[in-house]
């Protein structure tokens, strides 16, 4: 072979000229980390440049090898991971969700760690992955064996002796620096433990192009005059002589930034000096591209150090705290806020007028930890915040409009987290304050007062309350007519609040009125979109939607299906496919056409197929309730073997969604579900109806904490699929659960018609499995009581039933 052969290609570790040797320790510590217990597991391998970690990867991955996937699971290769965007991670995790089996490993290489990591390591965490890194020794154990190896393979790819002496030592050594001092000894050269001296003689030896690693280390040692800016930063890391080369370059052309890649940009920002930084800052911090990217924080973070006094750098704190949120670091994010808050403590002692900046920052630092899950700590930074504007407003009424906002916010995150009476209390209390404010100052606070109307009404909604629910609504929507009747700009948003309120109406079913109220949400829309079209059509479709369903409820007015129909015809025009499928399903929910509802619900799987290959975070549970509409729709049709596939196929999907996924919209999987569920069961395919039962029970105890009615109900529905089933014993069991986690709510019971539901369901099985019949007798009376005094008629006849069973057992 030629002896000019290039030295890129003989050093190049994906040509495996130098057979892999060594490694023992790591690859057992691998090996391990494939076998562990955790479903799906990632693991960041990192270490210098050179040090190897291209050809670790091949060579676990031969020992994984497909032929071994059912054993040990799916295996994913990241090369080079510091080096690709979260964007590009985060699409071939995608693909670990979409096919892959329940045993799932994801393998990471990179040179660094640091807030790149961090941020992707957070991202990887909420595909329910148990995330993990190992550094790699830059070096070899055995030296001596490698280099001697390496001598022998050189020499046999260049057809010469190879030569027979000991490795040198070499200074901050990697395996790829062993093997540039095995290849210099084999053409000849003496080997100098100066890294430099080494680049250099074997440059002599190579007429091929500069690539990968190689072009890294002729940069340090040639250093041409226009070289080029990737390659250089990635080469300052190795050689520290060439940042101020990196400096030069920027501060010589800035505008260059935009041009380079992610990961030679990012070690610009963390090496650079403080010029770099800000002729990066000019550029990045006005991109779009890099808001959800690490490289803002970490400019912003050494950018701090420069802070001239504690008010700027609370300033930048806080920025640092809202960009590090941005891109995922949300414990450098809690990091940051509580910095900032500690800042603002400071500049409160000095002076009390801060106290309205500490607190916002303790406001801001509530939602941060929100994020990490620090449940105890959001409660108590958010209700130092209240006491803080409740002081100031003592102070200065003027600031009654903070306390407001404060009171407001505090009250969505008693709601995240599970807290609905303080939530409800804490959102009264501003509606009030915006009430009075909006009274005194209709031009300023009308609009605020309006919003906050309309949140108190899905709350008392939510909670059952409907007569305050319709009244509060009623007055929002009363204040939002006045602010089109002043000021037409606000016409979008008295559309859009129709539109939640007909929606609303409809669910407290009050059809008529419902649908009167979404009839005008219409007419504006419509008028808007003959102006705006780009903006308004979209609204309107889904304007539509809502109206078809009122439609619906009105005895099955014909209109509701040209309704969803002209819904559907706006979305193609929109070309929005997520809007299409969704006026696809609703065009199922009311049609009242069964050729109509099969063939939509077949061309909404299409249509979410579609954008689930594209993007599975966001529409895999679309395409699972999508796939549940048709398997109700196929079951109806008696078309039983192509429903109970489809049921498979929702089924492997839900059982293969992310925490993260469960909890951002497993309660819209859940109610799709439902129907599937009950019509399996009418049609006694039990199995397959406990399967989803038992699936939408674990999508409810998810949500238990917000949603804890919705979770007894889902455990007293499956007690009457087991009950479906035959499992009579299993299904009371079950029921006696539901009736168990009614007490432990601690409410008030005898007004809940669903703890009525839940007694009747136990006493009809104590019944059927003759057990503790006296007991069932007492508690079946309780639900009588309950059924009469809410007038539910058909659970009362229910209850009178299992009443007359248990009486003559």
């Amino acid at each position: 072979m030629d002896r000019a052969l290039s030295v890129a290609a003989l050093l190049d570790p994906t040509h495996q000229v130098v057979p892999f040797h060594g490694r023992e320790s790591e690859l057992q510590a691998l090996t391990q980390w494939r076998d562990g217990p955790a479903a799906q597991a990632s693991l960041l391998l990192h270490a210098p440049a050179g040090a190897g970690k291209t050809r670790l990867l091949q060579r676990f991955a031969e020992e994984f090898s497909a032929e071994r996937e059912e054993e040990h699971g799916r295996l994913l290769l990241i090369d080079d991971a510091d080096r690709l965007t979260w964007n590009d991670i985060f699409l071939r995790l995608q693909d670990t969700l979409r096919h892959g089996p329940e045993r799932t490993r994801v393998l990471l290489a990179a040179r660094t760690t640091g807030w790149w990591w961090s941020s992707t390591r957070q991202r990887i965490a909420d595909f329910d992955h148990e995330v993990s890194d190992l550094e790699l020794e830059p070096t070899l154990a055995d030296r001596a064996e490698s280099f001697t190896l390496a001598c022998q393979h050189f020499a046999k790819q260049l057809n010469v002796t190879a030569p027979d002496e000991p490795p040198p030592n070499i200074a901050r050594e990697t395996v790829l620096d062993l093997h540039m001092a095995a290849l210099t000894a084999v053409h000849g050269d003496p080997c100098d433990v100066n890294r430099t001296q080494l680049v250099r003689q074997l440059l002599k030896h190579d007429n091929g192009p500069g690539t990968g690693r190689i072009a890294e280390d002729y940069l340090a040692v040639a250093n041409p005059d226009t070289p080029d800016p990737d390659l250089l930063a990635r080469a300052a890391e190795r050689w520290p002589h060439l940042r101020p080369k990196l400096d030069e370059l920027i501060d010589a052309n800035p505008k260059i930034v935009l041009d380079m890649q992610r990961d030679s940009l990012r070690i610009a920002a963390e090496l650079g000096s403080f010029a770099t930084l800000d002729h990066i800052a000019r550029q990045v911090f006005r991109d779009e591209r890099f808001a959800t990217c690490p490289i803002p924080s970490i400019l912003t973070k050494r950018l701090i150090e420069r802070a001239q006094d504690t008010l700027e750098r609370a300033e930048m704190y806080g920025m640092l705290s809202a960009r590090t949120s941005l891109c995922g670091l949300r414990e450098e994010a809690v990091e940051a806020s509580e910095a900032e808050v500690g800042c603002y403590r400071e500049l409160v002692e000095q002076d009390h007028e801060n106290r309205p900046l500490l607190a916002d920052s303790l406001g801001d630092l509530g939602l941060r930890l929100i994020a990490v899950h620090r449940t105890d700590e959001v409660l108590k930074v958010s209700e130092e915040a209240i006491q803080l504007w409740h002081e100031i407003a003592i102070d200065d009424p003027e600031t009654v409009p903070q306390l407001a906002s404060a009171l407001e916010q505090i009250s969505y995150r008693y709601q995240a987290l599970g807290m609905p009476e303080a939530s409800m209390d804490a959102i009264s209390r501003a509606t009030l304050m915006y009430q009075e404010l909006a009274k005194n100052h209709p031009a300023l606070f009308r609009v605020d007062f309006a919003r906050v109307a309309a949140t108190v009404a899905r709350r008392y909604h939510a909670e059952g309350e409907n007569t305050c629910a319709a009244e509060s609504m009623q007055l929002s929507i009363a204040n939002w007519r006045i602010l089109a009747q002043e000021d037409p700009r606000y016409e979008p948003e008295l559309a859009r609040n129709l539109a939640d309120a007909g929606t609303m109406l409809v669910e407290l079913r009050r059809a008529e009125a419902a649908n009167e109220t979404l009839k005008e949400a219409v007419e504006v829309f419509r008028r808007l979109a003959v102006v705006n079209p780009q903006t308004f059509r979209s609204e309107l479709a889904d304007a539509l939607m809502r109206h078809s369903r009122a439609l619906r409820d009105l005895c099955e007015d014909p209109d509701a299906k040209l309704t969803a129909q002209e819904a559907v015809m706006l979305w193609r025009e929109t070309e929005d496919r997520n809007g299409l499928g969704a006026a696809l399903l609703n065009v199922v929910k009311v049609a009242h056409d069964f050729d109509t509802e099969l063939a939509a619900a077949s061309e909404a799987v299409e249509v979410y197929r579609e954008l689930a290959a594209e993007n599975t975070v966001w529409h895999q549970v679309d395409l699972a309730v999508a796939l549940a509409t048709l398997t109700e729709q196929q079951l109806i049709h008696d078309e039983i073997d192509l429903a109970l596939t489809t049921a498979a196929e929702v089924f492997d999907i839900a059982r293969r969604l992310p925490s993260q996924l469960v909890d951002s919209f497993g309660v819209k999987l859940a109610i799709a579900l439902q129907p599937m569920t009950s019509t399996l069961s009418e049609m006694e395919y039990h199995a397959h109806a406990l399967e989803a039962s038992e699936l939408m029970v674990g999508i409810w105890r998810a949500h238990k904490d917000k949603a804890p009615a919705s979770y007894i109900s889902a455990v007293q529905h499956h007690a009457c699929k087991l009950r479906g089933a035959e499992r009579r014993v299993e299904a009371r069991n079950t029921a006696h659960t539901a009736v168990v986690l009614w007490h432990l709510l601690g409410k008030d019971l005898d007004r809940e018609v669903g703890y009525a539901d839940a007694l009747t369901i136990y006493a009809r099985l104590c019944a059927e499995t003759k057990f503790q019949l006296q007991k069932a007798l007492r508690l079946t009376h309780r639900a009588v009581e309950i059924m009469r005094a809410a007038d539910e008629p058909v659970k009362l006849e229910f209850a009178l039933e299992t009443v007359e069973a248990l009486s003559s057992s």
